[in-house]
């Protein structure tokens, strides 16, 4: 409930009452509206501020009880004292004839009555109910004989309507200073009781809401075993019995529930199965415990295909990195040959269930086709579990990959913890820079490929897991595996369909169309002659090899932008630009063949062109190398 400032209105029946009352407010710091009406007219005035706001209301007697009475509401009275009469009775003390005294519906006081009398002054009281009856009460006054009248300013309107002299009686400060606390106080005990109503619907919609969007039906029974509490799919799961189901023993409407045996024995029994109408449901029965006896029992029930289905979401939203695939094949820009190749050829390997190898340097977007070959797989509506093995911490690889059970080692979570293939079931797991994989996780690996389960860290028992594998390395793994750095087997089990991610500098002018997409993310707001700057700067960049491939063109996009956003002149930005790009490009080649194929050299390409059978782009995917550079290798002196 938000906190607002106090809503309290003084309706004053007199404007020296209210100019009184500002400075009185002031002095307490309050935040009180302060309003000038009368009896009918403060209730017409109070009947519009109620549809603004929620008011309280404060008023002198006369106008508190009219409007107590028209529009029910409560109305803070500013108490009338006999204090408040003294000025008046000062004025009248040496008067002889009668005073009339008037008031709403109220008695006098008995010490008013007394200060009277001490002063010999011959009084009468004159009470009203609305204006009508206290004009008939000042016709009476003044057939009494009246000489003076004292009151409020409604009967003072017909003294002066009958030439009765009168003198108003104010109310006091001290009058008014209370009628203010007391509004104050009652204000806050409102709100606090509103905020705890309030805080209280909320509780009791969110445990209905618990009860009724829950997967699991729900039954509570109380002490004498009838049921007292029934969610929506528990009313479904106990038909054929008709409702109204409350107060009725729970024998009588789903029998061999156990439930009555859990509230004499007050034990809990947890995760056990149950035939119900056909079918098998898994059941909790928790007794309900107060003051150390047992009051009830609460149970659910869940469907076994249900529960399974919910296991999947669970393993689904155990991580949430990596588990989303954005990218999809419409996401990959460029329309140069070698691109539309690799597209082609990822599109047509999705439908399968076999592993994908992508190929390719560092910044080519692996990821991204790994993802778009996910997203146009059937295992679309499954998890993507994206893991770099670079950085994954060597002692806890293997448990992040496979999990571990309770109390496996030293600070494990109580109850173990799904690993990342647990994470992935139904889905698929890109294993990117998998040739850094630590030799001694390989064997693990190929054992999840080829029988399809995981065994936890500390643990005896196999896990099933339904998961498609696709793998991602900048380098030749077949060179790694006669350097017995990788499991040959594992090679042959992970090499079934492979994709060469080709490098930016064999793709044409896709860098600009890249390019034009960058540059409109990260630059939305840019004037027009910017942004012919900045295609003017980067289509001088159609020589440079791009080493850095994608992610040197995303970080030289953002440079250039920022440069010409803040003002700097495009030939100056060009020229930075060159200084950078061109440094690099000195030892691009050297740094391109150590990033993609650091140990390939000429006899390795003429072993890879004997086994394929002179095919040139057979041997460049065996090598993990394009084949522009399968061609620099040829050339080399041997």
């Amino acid at each position: 409930m938000t906190e607002r400032s106090p809503k309290i209105c003084l309706i004053s029946p007199t404007e020296n009452l209210a100019r009184r009352a500002k400075p009185l407010i002031m002095r307490r710091g309050m935040d009180v509206r302060v309003e000038v009406a009368e009896l009918e007219a403060a209730v017409s005035l109070a009947k519009l501020l109620l549809t603004q706001n929620d008011y309280l209301f404060i008023s002198r007697r006369g106008t508190r009880d009219l409007l107590r009475k028209s529009l029910n509401i409560q109305v803070v009275n500013i108490p009338g004292e006999a204090s408040d009469y003294i000025p008046a009775i000062q004025q009248l003390r040496h008067e002889r004839g009668l005073i009339a005294f008037f008031s709403f519906e109220e008695e006098i006081s008995n010490e008013l009555r007394t200060i009277c009398y001490l002063l010999d002054l011959k009084m009468k009281h004159y009470c009203f109910s609305d204006s009508l009856s206290c004009q008939s009460a000042v016709q009476q006054a003044v057939a009494d004989g009246a000489a003076w009248g004292l009151g409020g300013v409604v009967s003072e309107r017909f003294a002066k309507l009958y030439d009765l002299p009168y003198l108003r009686v104010e109310s006091s400060d001290t009058s008014i200073l209370h009628a203010l606390d007391t509004a104050q106080q009652l204000y806050v005990t409102q709100q606090e009781n509103a905020r705890q109503q309030e805080q209280l619907q909320i509780q009791l919609e969110r445990y209905q809401n618990i009860l009724d969007y829950t997967h699991d039906a729900i039954i509570a029974i109380d002490e004498n075993g009838r049921i007292s509490t029934t969610n929506q799919i528990a009313e479904q799961m106990l038909r054929p019995a008709q409702p109204p189901f409350a107060g009725r023993p729970i024998e009588e409407v789903l029998p061999n529930t156990h439930l009555t045996s859990v509230l004499q024995t007050g034990e809990a029994e947890i995760g056990q199965m149950m035939n119900i109408h056909g079918t098998l449901v898994s059941t909790n029965r928790v007794p309900i415990r107060v003051g150390g006896q047992v009051k009830g029992v609460v149970a659910t029930f869940q469907d076994i295909k249900t529960l399974q289905t919910a296991e999947r979401n669970i393993r689904i939203k155990l991580h949430e990195k990596g588990l989303v695939a954005k990218y999809r094949f419409s996401d990959i820009l460029g329309q140069s040959p070698a691109i539309l190749e690799a597209k082609r050829l990822s599109e047509n390997f999705a439908d399968s269930q076999f592993t994908v190898m992508l190929y390719g340097e560092t910044g080519t977007g692996k990821e991204m086709f790994a993802q778009s070959i996910h997203n146009a797989s059937p295992r679309r509506d499954g998890p993507f579990v994206a893991i770099n093995c670079t950085a994954l911490n060597r002692n806890l690889l293997e448990s992040e990959l496979f999990g571990y059970a309770d109390s496996s080692f030293t600070g494990a979570r109580r109850g173990g913890k799904a690993g990342l293939f647990e994470t992935a079931h139904g889905g698929t797991i890109f294993l990117d820079e998998i040739g850094e994989l630590p030799l001694e996780f390989q064997a693990p690996l190929l054992r999840v490929l080829q029988e399809k389960e995981v065994r936890r860290v500390g643990d005896d028992t196999v896990i099933p897991v339904d998961i498609r594998i696709i793998g991602a390395t900048n380098r030749d793994l077949l060179h790694l595996v006669e350097e017995g750095r990788f499991r040959r087997d594992l090679y042959y089990r992970l090499n079934v369909l492979s994709v060469l991610v080709p490098p930016l500098r064999e793709r044409g002018d896709d860098y600009l169309e890249i390019a034009r997409a960058i540059y409109d993310r990260v630059m939305p707001q840019r004037s027009a002659d910017e942004k012919s700057a900045f295609f003017r700067v980067l289509g001088r960049c159609r020589s440079y090899a791009w080493p850095g491939n994608v992610r040197e063109l995303t970080n030289t996009v953002e440079r250039v932008s920022l440069l010409l956003h803040r003002g700097s002149p495009e030939e100056e930005v060009f020229q930075s630009l060159k200084m950078n790009l061109w440094r690099t490009a000195e030892s691009a080649p050297a740094a391109r063949e150590r990033t993609t194929d650091p140990a390939t050299d000429k006899s390795d390409v003429l072993e890879a062109l004997r086994r394929s059978g002179g095919n040139a782009s057979r041997a460049a995917k065996d090598l993990g190398i394009s084949r522009s550079t399968l061609y620099r290798r040829l050339k080399q002196d041997p």
